[in-house]
């Protein structure tokens, strides 16, 4: 393979190099520095700054920020001080150390969050409650539900708004962990085409889907597990999602709420029925 040199990336090589220097924590800023002693070999931090037109103070900051994090090295020219962009075949150094982290952090993850959980006094008589916002508080729910104790979940949603809002592999892939887990899971719809995909699949994700009547339409919806209940809401295009940690609140939403509703919806193929 002959590689070839050249000053300049395109648009989509630096929208990939950004990216992935994003997943080990390195600002756009950061990746420019990387990019541009690259290019230059060693330089000293005030050469660098001049060439970037940026203040010698913030691309100090930022170099020892990189030197610590392995992307630059520190050499000297004589009494002079100078730093080098690291190698890029040594990103995959890089990685090989970040999966190593993770999977040390994965193996602590069960004991150390039982230890923490243990100091944590809770009333069982009030309510927990908490708000987050947007599609990253939608997915923290989703992943909040894999920690189940139980090994069941209650949905009842109004799924064909919600798979528009995120991703459908991405739910699709969810309940794949979820079954992996082996938590089953009874899910009320109203008739669309995201819980027909997901029906055909009903053996493989552990599911149950059931179907309200198509003339009833809503913007919101719970996921229930354990002593938690999470309630979506799409008001005025601003996806909320709140978490209700109580007892005896999930107790009367499972065991009352959703089994009257899921009496009275329909197994898919007999809506009309």
């Amino acid at each position: 393979m002959v590689h070839i040199s050249k000053t300049q990336l395109g648009k989509e090589e630096l929208q990939r190099i950004n990216y992935l220097f994003k997943q080990f924590e390195c600002s756009e800023s950061e990746t420019k520095i990387y990019i541009q002693l690259l290019k230059l070999g060693p330089v000293s931090v005030q050469e660098l700054a001049k060439s970037l037109k940026r203040n010698r103070v913030t691309v100090h900051s930022s170099v020892e920020r990189l030197v610590d994090k392995g992307f630059l090295y520190e050499t000297r020219a004589g009494k002079k001080r100078l730093i080098g962009a690291e190698n890029p075949s040594s990103l995959h150094h890089l990685l090989q150390k970040k999966e190593n982290d993770l999977t040390l952090m994965k193996a602590n993850m069960d004991f150390v969050t039982q230890a923490l959980s243990s100091l944590v006094e809770q009333s069982r008589s009030v309510p927990t409650v908490k708000l987050y916002e947007g599609v990253d508080g939608f997915k923290r729910m989703l992943e909040d539900s894999l920690n189940n104790k139980k090994g069941r979940v209650y949905v009842f949603t109004y799924v064909d708004l919600f798979s528009s809002l995120i991703d459908p592999d991405y739910l699709e892939n969810y309940f794949v962990r979820r079954a992996k887990k082996n938590i089953t899971t009874r899910l009320i719809f109203p008739p669309c085409p995201f819980a027909e995909r997901v029906n055909a699949k009903a053996k493989q994700y552990k599911i149950q889907v059931r179907l309200l009547p198509p003339d009833l339409i809503w913007k919101s919806g719970i996921f229930s597990w354990d002593n938690t209940i999470a309630i979506m809401s799409y008001t005025e295009g601003k996806l909320t999602c709140t978490f209700i940690d109580n007892e005896d609140i999930a107790h009367f939403y499972q065991d009352v709420v959703f089994e009257l509703c899921w009496q009275q919806a329909k197994p898919m193929g007999n809506l009309n029925t």
